[in-house]
C-alpha cells in the first residue's frame, strides 16, 4: 500500500471511529461497529504491526469488573462483555494503527465537519423551508437499520453527514452527531487536541473550531469552552498577556451568564428540579447516586438491571438519564471510575510532554472532559 492509500485510510478509520461514536446513523447498531471493527483488524494484520498488550491490561480490569458485577446484579449477559470488548478492540486498534498522528487525523476530520455543518446549519437557521425540506424529503432515505421509536426518544433526521433537529424551538447546530452538545464535546476534544499540535489560540483553525462550538448552544460546551480558554491562557501565556486576559474575561464571563438564558436560567431551573425530575443532568446524576449507593464498588453494569436493579426499559421517565460522569461511576462503581479517569489525565499529561506545552494544562483538560461527561452520556459509547 502506497503512503497515499495508507493515508486515505487511516481517515477513514478515525472517520469511522468517530461515526460509530456519534453518528445516529451508525452508533446504534452493532452490525456497524463488528464491520468497522473487521475492516480494522485486517488492516491492522495486513500492516504487520506488532500488538501491544497493554490493551489487555485496560480491558482486563473492565472485564474483572464486569465478571464481578454477575454475582451481584446476577443475570450473566456474555453479549454485554462482547460489547465492552468490541468497542475497545476497535478503538485501540485504530490509535495503535494511526499511532500520534491519530491527533492530527481526529483534528482534521472534525475541522471538516465544521465547516460542512455550516453548509446546513446557516441556511437552515435563516431560512426555515431549506431544513425542512432535508427533513420530509431526504432525511428518509438515511433512517438507521433497526431504528426504533421508543417512548421518550425520537429518531434523529439526518443525511449522515449532518443532523436535522426539528423539534426545539431555536435551531442549533448539532453537526452530524446525536445532539447539539454532543457536537460540542467532539469539537472541544478537537480543540483540546489542536492545542497541542498548533500551540495557539489564534489560529484559523481554532477560530473555526470556537465558531462551531458556538453555534451549538450548548451549556455546558460554553463553560468547557471558557474553562479550556482561560486555563490554556493562564498557563501558558506572559504575565502581561494573562492579565488582559482576565480583565476582559471575567467581566466577560459574568455578563454573559446573567443574560444568556441558555445558560444561567437553563442551570438554575435545572438544580430546583433535580429532586423530583431526572431528565435533568443534575436530576440524572442524583438518581445514578442514589443507584450507585446500592453496589458502590462494581456498579450495576451495563446490562438488563443496570438502575440499581430494577428491570431495564430504557427512556421511560423514571429511567431516562443523560448524565454520563455519574452514569460511569453507576456503571462500574467507584474503583474503575478511578482508574478509567486517572487513564485519562494520565494520556493527557503525557500529551503535554510530547507537544512541550504545561503539564499543568492536563488537569485542566481533565476538568473539561468530566464537564462534558457530566451533560452527556458520552462514555457509553
Amino acid at each position: 500500500m502506497n503512503m497515499d492509500k495508507q493515508l486515505l485510510t487511516n481517515y477513514l478509520l478515525v472517520w469511522g471511529l468517530v461515526a460509530v461514536s456519534g453518528f445516529p446513523f451508525f452508533y446504534s447498531t452493532q452490525a456497524f461497529i463488528m464491520l468497522l471493527l473487521a475492516i480494522t483488524f485486517f488492516i491492522f494484520l495486513k500492516r504487520s504491526y506488532p500488538f501491544d498488550f497493554r490493551f489487555f491490561t485496560i480491558y482486563g480490569a473492565f472485564l474483572l469488573v464486569e465478571a464481578l458485577q454477575v454475582f451481584v446484579v446476577k443475570p450473566f449477559e456474555p453479549q454485554i462483555m462482547a460489547g465492552t470488548f468490541m468497542r475497545m478492540f476497535l478503538a485501540f486498534l485504530v490509535v495503535d494503527i494511526c499511532k500520534k498522528k491519530f491527533v492530527n487525523y481526529y483534528v482534521d476530520i472534525m475541522y471538516v465537519l465544521i465547516i460542512i455543518s455550516f453548509i446546513f446549519f446557516f441556511p437552515s437557521y435563516f431560512f426555515p423551508s431549506f431544513n425542512n425540506f432535508f427533513i420530509n424529503n431526504i432525511c428518509p432515505f438515511f433512517t438507521a437499520p433497526g431504528e426504533r421509536i421508543e417512548f421518550y426518544s425520537r429518531p434523529q433526521p439526518t443525511i449522515i453527514i449532518f443532523a436535522f433537529d426539528s423539534a426545539i424551538p431555536e435551531f442549533r447546530n448539532a453537526g452530524p452527531f446525536w445532539e447539539q452538545g454532543a457536537f460540542a464535546i467532539f469539537i472541544l476534544f478537537g480543540m483540546i487536541f489542536n492545542l497541542t499540535i498548533e500551540k495557539s489560540l489564534w489560529t484559523k483553525r481554532s477560530l473555526i473550531f470556537s465558531l462551531g462550538l458556538l453555534t451549538t448552544l450548548s451549556t455546558s460546551g460554553y463553560i468547557a469552552f471558557f474553562i479550556l480558554v482561560g486555563s490554556y491562557y493562564v498557563i501558558n501565556e506572559s504575565f502581561l498577556r494573562r492579565m488582559i486576559f482576565i480583565i476582559i474575561s471575567v467581566p466577560l464571563a459574568f455578563f454573559l451568564y446573567f443574560n444568556l438564558e441558555f445558560l444561567n436560567a437553563k442551570i438554575e431551573n435545572n438544580i430546583e428540579i433535580a429532586a423530583e425530575d431526572n431528565t435533568s443532568r443534575f436530576g440524572s446524576g442524583l438518581s445514578d447516586l442514589k443507584d450507585w449507593a446500592k453496589s458502590p464498588y462494581v456498579g450495576w453494569g451495563r446490562g438488563s438491571m443496570r438502575y440499581g436493579g430494577r428491570k431495564f426499559a430504557f427512556f421511560t421517565v423514571e429511567q431516562h438519564r443523560n448524565n454520563g460522569l455519574s452514569g460511569l461511576l453507576c456503571t462500574y462503581g467507584i474503583f474503575m471510575f478511578i482508574f478509567f479517569f486517572y487513564m485519562y489525565y494520565k494520556s493527557m499529561r503525557a500529551a503535554c510532554i510530547e507537544s512541550s506545552l504545561n503539564t499543568s494544562f492536563a488537569l485542566f483538560g481533565l476538568i473539561v472532559v468530566l464537564l462534558c461527561g457530566f451533560s452527556q452520556t458520552i462514555f457509553q459509547y
